[in-house]
Order: C-alpha cells, then sequence, then structure tokens
C-alpha cells in the first residue's frame, strides 16, 4: 500500500506541475456533468421520454443506488484526505469537495450509470463508458482524487449496477410468471394453436403488452 500511494503521490505531483489550459478547461466542464450525477439522469429521461421507459428507469435505479450506498455508507467508513489537503504544493481546480477522498462518487455513479447502458445493450453504450471514463479522469486532473480512489469507485459502480441488473431481471421474471398464471384461457389457447405452448405464451405476451 505504501508503494503505491508513493506512486500515487508522484503523479499527482507531476500532474500538478503541468500547464495545459485547454485540458483544464475540458476537464472541468466534464466534471460539472458528473456533479450530482446530473448527466446521466438527463440522459434517463430522455430515454424515458424515446420510449425507452425499463431502460431508463434501471439506469436512474443504479444511479441512485450507487449514490446512497458510496456517498453515505462507504465514504463516512474511510477518512482518506484529498490530494490538496496532503501535499502542500497541490492545488485543487475546483471549490474543494465535502467528504472523504476513498472512494471517488463521481466515478462509481458515472460507471454505474454507464455499465447499466451496457448490460441493456444501449446503442450509445460505448459512448456512455467514454464519458464515465472521463469524468473519473477529471477528478484526478482537479486534484480532488488520488487514481485508487476513482478506481475502487468505478469498480463499486460496476458491481452495485449489476447487481441492479440481476434483481430487475428477477424481479421481472417473476412479475412476468405471475401474469401469466392470471391468464385463465393460456391453456386453451395451447389447444387452438395444436398444443404449441410456446405459441400459446408469445400470444398470451402480446396481450400483455
Amino acid at each position: 500500500m505504501q508503494k503505491l500511494y508513493q506512486w500515487e503521490k508522484r503523479m499527482i505531483l507531476r500532474l500538478s506541475g503541468s500547464n495545459h489550459p485547454a485540458a483544464d478547461k475540458l476537464m472541468l466542464w466534464t466534471t460539472r456533468m458528473g456533479n450530482g450525477g446530473l448527466v446521466w439522469i438527463v440522459i434517463s429521461l430522455i430515454m424515458i421520454g424515446m420510449g425507452w421507459r425499463l431502460e431508463g428507469l434501471m439506469t436512474l435505479a443504479a444511479l441512485s443506488l450507487t449514490a446512497f450506498l458510496i456517498n453515505l455508507v462507504v465514504k463516512p467508513m474511510f477518512t482518506r484526505k484529498r490530494p490538496y489537503e496532503i501535499l502542500e504544493t497541490v492545488r485543487t481546480r475546483i471549490a474543494p469537495p465535502f467528504g472523504s477522498s476513498f472512494p471517488s462518487g463521481h466515478a462509481a455513479s458515472s460507471f454505474a450509470a454507464a455499465s447499466m447502458l451496457w448490460f441493456l445493450n444501449m446503442p450509445f453504450k460505448h459512448w456512455a463508458l467514454v464519458l464515465a471514463f472521463l469524468i473519473a479522469v477529471s477528478r484526478v486532473h482537479l486534484m480532488v482524487h488520488f487514481p485508487s480512489d476513482v478506481l475502487v469507485g468505478a469498480v463499486s459502480g460496476i458491481v452495485i449496477s449489476y447487481l441492479t441488473y440481476l434483481l430487475a431481471l428477477r424481479v421481472g421474471i417473476q412479475v412476468a410468471r405471475a401474469r401469466l398464471e392470471q391468464l385463465p384461457w393460456l391453456a386453451g389457447q395451447a389447444k387452438l394453436t395444436g398444443g404449441c405452448v410456446l405459441c400459446a405464451v408469445k400470444d398470451s405476451l402480446r396481450v400483455l403488452t
């Protein structure tokens, strides 16, 4: 752990000594998109408005659950200071954030939303991961997180999102079974289709939708 900290320290010091105004503006703009999960909330609402209602709600669920667990449960368990609080020559490039540096809430929420879009195989899933990556990197560039904060945050977001995805699938299957059991004409419909139960199920699902 000590070697990891020394590596992170050297990286932060080297980064703080660089001067790239264009990169600073890009990272500042990117990190603001991740504040409060704003960009992911907007994307989810757009998805709902465009007809991807279930996908949008699942993305919001993963985002909300991750934000709750990371910011209100995990972060209070750690007291790791941020780079600008530890290293005297380092100055944060944004307003000092509140709370522990470990793990990164921006990285966790961004990767939770982006990975959910990936699990759901949304057409823009690749762009979502790129955006999540940029938001995570911006936290290091702006001197408010160490790389390990961002890495653990990203992994945590992916894991929580995947568990949310599995839970949603399980609930969806249970609901579908319950609704099918309430269709008294399913057996009779199977007889009409020559005993093709699969055909009967497909026809019943059309009725449900």
